[in-house]
């Protein structure tokens, strides 16, 4: 792969009409970058024993369970590789990207362990904490540093639910958002003893399906009625001032309700309920989760009611611990994969804006987004 530009601003790539006509306008405009994304997984996939043939083979298995979680889904999907001029496979792979690196299977010759991990910090202020009153949502996203270069921001004109803007990497249907009726939503990788090989719905469509909500309570139930096929943790939030995280396991879901105003999440399971149920294989993987979730809550607390935007890129560019920090620099796991923040994301859901800057740990560079066209 040859040299990425990790540090230019994130492309916008706007879309509108029906599923498969927004997936082919998606697939032409971020065809380059979908391109990227898939050699990014080629090696990742590689790198814990799963070949190219073997990843396609586990894609194709997630497809029935795409249909039958949304078909409209599944048509925009076919609508991007058509558009970018890819198998379906390989898209449905972006979306289920995490389910096959950490996939086990008795038809795989290679079962070696992996020590890749999400590793995010998120944050969100509700209007009782915020100098202006208003929702401030963010997160800081670490993962294969190279993914800042197949990352876009994708704006979605919709003809069946509200408006979408999300941070994506190219070809994913949702990851980091906000939509039109006001909801916003941030994720974290978790991991549990309940993950690892299981056919559901691949966590990006459960992200899409809670900004193509309504209400906060239809955002709610896309995760508490879904399919989870991998543990992730959703903190959701609506400018009324409400908010929830729900830790999401493929058997169980927990959640956690604001305190003073503010949720913060890193890398492990929280919920007391959770943590009595399920053994947290992804705190023994990075266990700097414990520092870095308390490193912004205690930023968050010391500016309690004067809040701003300002105080979301102080606390995501806090250096303590560093290479693992809440700002990550790129640092080599076992196994040569590399961990490190790919982008810092902020928003401000009554203002309908979000600010994104690219591997921050080389220059924090915020450009900023509108949900508004």
């Amino acid at each position: 792969m040859s040299e990425l530009d990790l540090t230019s601003p994130v492309p916008l790539i706007h879309v509108s009409g029906g599923p498969e006509e927004r997936g082919i306008s998606y697939g032409k405009q971020a065809g380059d970058r979908i391109a990227i994304a898939l050699d990014i997984y080629r090696e990742a996939f590689g790198r814990v024993g799963i070949n190219w043939a073997q990843a396609m083979k586990i894609a194709g298995r997630f497809l029935p369970a795409v249909e039958k979680f949304d078909a409209d889904m599944l048509a925009e999907i076919k609508g991007i590789a058509k558009g970018s001029n890819q198998p379906v496979e390989a898209i449905i792979a972006i979306n289920a990207r995490t389910e096959i690196i950490f996939w086990r299977d008795n038809e795989l010759d290679e079962k070696s362990e992996t020590d890749m991990q999400e590793e995010c910090t998120s944050a969100l202020a509700l209007p009782s904490a915020t100098a202006n009153g208003h929702v401030i949502h963010g997160q800081n996203w670490d993962w294969n540093p190279k993914c800042a270069a197949c990352a876009v921001v994708l704006r979605i004109e919709n003809d069946n639910g509200p408006d979408i803007l999300t941070f994506v990497e190219a070809g994913q249907l949702a990851r980091h958002g906000m939509n039109g009726s006001g909801l916003a939503l941030t994720v974290n990788g978790l991991q549990c003893d309940k993950d690892c090989g299981n056919i559901g719905t691949p966590n990006p469509l459960i992200r899409r399906r809670m900004l193509l909500s309504n209400s906060f309570a239809g955002g709610l139930d896309a995760v508490l009625n879904g399919d989870i096929s991998f543990s992730h943790s959703l903190t959701l939030s609506h400018p009324a001032g409400v908010g929830s995280i729900l830790e999401a396991t493929p058997g169980e879901t927990f959640w956690l309700q604001p305190e003073n105003g503010l949720l913060v999440h890193a890398n492990h399971f929280k919920c007391p309920v959770a943590r009595s149920k399920i053994l947290d294989i992804g705190l023994r993987r990075c266990p700097e989760s414990l520092y870095r979730d308390q490193r912004v809550l205690d930023h968050m607390m010391a500016n309690h009611g004067k809040i701003t935007i300002d105080t979301f890129k102080e606390a995501f560019t806090d250096t303590f611990g560093t290479p693992d920090a809440v700002l990550r620099t790129p640092k080599a796991r076992p196994g040569g994969n590399l961990s490190g923040t790919v982008a810092s994301i902020i928003m401000d859901t009554m203002d309908r804006k979000m600010w994104v800057a690219p591997s921050p740990y080389l220059q924090v560079n915020y450009t900023e987004y509108s949900l508004d066209y």
